[in-house]
């Protein structure tokens, strides 16, 4: 895991207006230090080896963090949400995910033109977020 500043922490939930306990402190960590989109087991896994927290506050804290926008959520192939981190100033990026593994990777972000297109498709609604998966196998799988 990267290390990170516990007050950087503090004052992240802080900004958004969410109470700071050992165990939101710990999950933002994770999620902050992940190198891709983790499901509620998975974090809920990390998050044990650091302090005893029940799976229910993590999915408590997983659905305040994305209502104040800390996380995107996105529903994978296999039907499992997965979650991640959203970092100032990053734009939206494609994710690819393993038909074998279930692993999820991010891919390069989208381009200004890229995110045009797709917003224009549906100019009549207001678009808040933009969710690309793509499907197959990968090269570890192969």
């Amino acid at each position: 895991m990267v290390n990170m500043n516990n007050d950087e922490i503090k004052e992240e939930l802080r900004e958004k207006g969410i109470k700071n306990t050992k165990a939101k402190s710990i999950l933002l960590h994770t999620l902050k230090s992940s190198k891709g989109p983790m499901d509620v087991n998975s974090l809920h896994t990390q998050c044990q080896k650091a302090t005893s927290v029940n799976l229910v506050t993590v999915y408590r804290s997983l659905q305040q963090f994305h209502e104040r926008e800390l996380v995107q959520e996105f529903l994978g192939k296999d039907g499992v949400v997965q979650y991640e981190y959203i970092h100032q100033g990053s734009k939206a990026h494609p994710h690819f995910q393993c038909e074998k593994c279930n692993k999820v990777f991010c891919l390069g972000e989208l381009g200004f033109d890229d995110a045009l297109h797709f917003s224009n498709m549906a100019k009549q609604h207001k678009v808040k977020s933009i969710n690309i998966t793509l499907n197959g196998v990968c090269e570890d799988c192969l």
